[in-house]
């Protein structure tokens, strides 16, 4: 990713706020970085039962808050984020030894195995994409690299629209709060039309909590065959 881009910028500036205003503002990056394991166990208690803990794929690792969490539970986890500097700040903050650090493209899995995770997992990041063609991308990639019956967990933000959100957006970002210039800001995505891209990309939606709201997650199947 480009060094001018905006979570290149973020992560030079203040990376645990960016990530999570609520939680990053007082913490060290090794304390934020373990911090992730209560959201880990509901996420995969909620997942149910999995095609084996062989291994993982977290869309969006920042500076590893839950990657050590998962690693704790699978073979092998392989964490991609678009932030060159985060990546570093999670080698930094001292990922376990069976964490895989990836730069990713912001668009898609690439370099990634077809077939070979048992789980995909994903929390504040999509709600960041603008862009609907690449989060049909991702979806298309999280098919591609989850093995026959694996499920993906990942969360997104579907509230309705608004007028005083749209009105938000138009604004110059030197008028804006920084977590709603461009790059930090939400981008909600209605709840029918995510359904449709996930349907798209051949996944399965087998359960959904939260819809409609800042923290609607979906637990996808890909199906066996």
């Amino acid at each position: 990713m480009p060094a001018d881009s905006p979570w290149e910028r973020f992560a030079r500036s203040d990376p645990l706020w960016y990530i999570d205003p609520a939680a990053g503002a007082e913490m060290t990056i090794e304390q934020f970085a373990l911090s992730g394991e209560p959201l880990v166990t509901s996420a995969l208690t909620w997942a149910g039962p999995l095609p084996g803990h062989a291994r993982a794929v977290e869309i969006g690792c920042g500076v590893g808050r839950f990657t050590t969490a998962l690693a704790r539970r699978f073979a092998v986890v392989d964490a991609v984020d678009v932030s060159e500097t985060m990546i570093a700040l999670a080698r930094q903050a001292g990922v376990p030894d069976n964490v895989r650090l990836h730069v990713g493209s912001g668009r898609d899995l690439a370099g990634l195995p077809n077939g070979a995770y048992d789980l995909a997992f994903s929390h504040l990041v999509f709600q960041h994409i603008a862009d609907r063609y690449v989060l049909a991308s991702y979806l298309r990639e999280v098919t591609r690299v989850l093995a026959p019956a694996g499920i993906a967990v990942l969360q997104f933000d579907t509230r309705p629209r608004s007028a005083p959100a749209t009105a938000v957006h138009a604004l110059p970002d030197a008028l804006l709060p920084r977590l709603h210039r461009r790059g930090a800001r939400r981008h909600r995505v209605p709840s029918a039309a995510l359904r449709g891209l996930v349907a798209d990309a051949g996944l399965v939606v087998a359960a959904e909590r939260g819809a409609d709201s800042a923290e609607h997650w979906l637990r996808l199947v890909r199906p066996d065959r």
